[in-house]
């Protein structure tokens, strides 16, 4: 039995201040693209599997269209959009992109998000700053954590060691492996990196370097710096960031690949802002 005022696990209900801090903080993050030459766009709520990308993701919510091929609700913006622009819009020259809209995973959930696109974007530098100004405009003071998937990539390669020791994110397990791995888990601070990179390994040095870039191009002051953290999904390759205050992530994004074609963004987590606001 079904009652009344029950909503399905994973739904969202917004309304009176919570539905208006969510008009706000759309509306401080318009404000901001459109400053920033941004261009909105809207993609289908629906669309083929092998669009998907990983089309075995079990938490694709899936049907059939009316000639009975695979159809999955919008699992992720950020490959469909960029896929759209690329092969739909081509009359446009235009390769900075923003949305305002949710994903869907099974069985019943849904996250709002807002994002942002560069397609064709060479450094990660103004976007991380792009998400860090919009969630100061509204008043938060995340922390800022740095990572580059390259390098628990290349430590991987030369330790002999598989990669699932680095996704799995077993502390414990890296600092047995010692040398300079252990150093990299300890790493935090600007300090951190930049001690770290007089002993690393050559490989490892120019990729510490771009840690460093990337947060010095911005200045935020709360920036720290995960160096072996894994990358959250599977098409951020290079350098990526998230923002956070305690448990709750409130932007992540980062450098990916269309095709040829390097380009970089991120995606604010709506549902976590607002929790944050109220």
């Amino acid at each position: 039995m079904i009652l009344e005022h029950e909503l399905p696990q994973g739904s969202k209900l917004y309304f009176d201040t919570s539905a208006k801090l969510k008009r706000q903080v759309e509306s401080c993050a318009i404000q901001a693209f459109y400053q920033n030459d941004y261009r909105e766009i809207v993609t289908p709520t629906f669309t083929f599997l092998e669009h998907q990308g990983d089309i075995l993701n079990r938490e694709l919510v899936r049907l059939s269209s009316e000639s009975n091929h695979q159809i999955g609700l919008r699992y992720d913006t950020t490959f469909e959009a960029m896929r759209i622009v690329t092969q739909h819009i081509k009359s446009s020259e235009h390769k900075k992109w923003f949305y305002i809209q949710p994903v869907f995973s099974y069985p019943t959930t849904e996250i709002h998000q807002i994002g942002a696109e560069h397609l064709g974007g060479e450094s990660l530098s103004p976007v991380v700053c792009l998400g860090a100004h919009i969630l100061q405009e509204l008043g938060l003071k995340p922390y800022l954590q740095i990572s580059n998937m390259k390098i628990p990539l290349l430590c991987a390669k030369h330790s002999g060691v598989d990669i699932d020791v680095f996704a799995s994110q077993d502390v414990g397990k890296l600092l047995e492996m010692g040398d300079y791995i252990a150093d990299l888990v300890h790493i935090k601070t600007q300090k951190d990196v930049q001690n770290a990179m007089k002993s690393a390994p050559v490989f490892l040095r120019g990729e510490l370097e771009r840690l460093l870039e990337c947060a010095s191009y911005c200045e935020y002051e709360k920036s720290i710096f995960s160096p072996l953290a894994f990358s959250p999904t599977s098409y951020y390759g290079d350098l990526f960031f998230r923002m956070f205050i305690g448990n709750a992530t409130l932007l992540q994004g980062g450098k990916y690949s269309i095709g040829e074609q390097n380009s970089c963004g991120f995606a604010i987590y709506t549902d976590e802002v607002v929790e944050c606001l109220i």
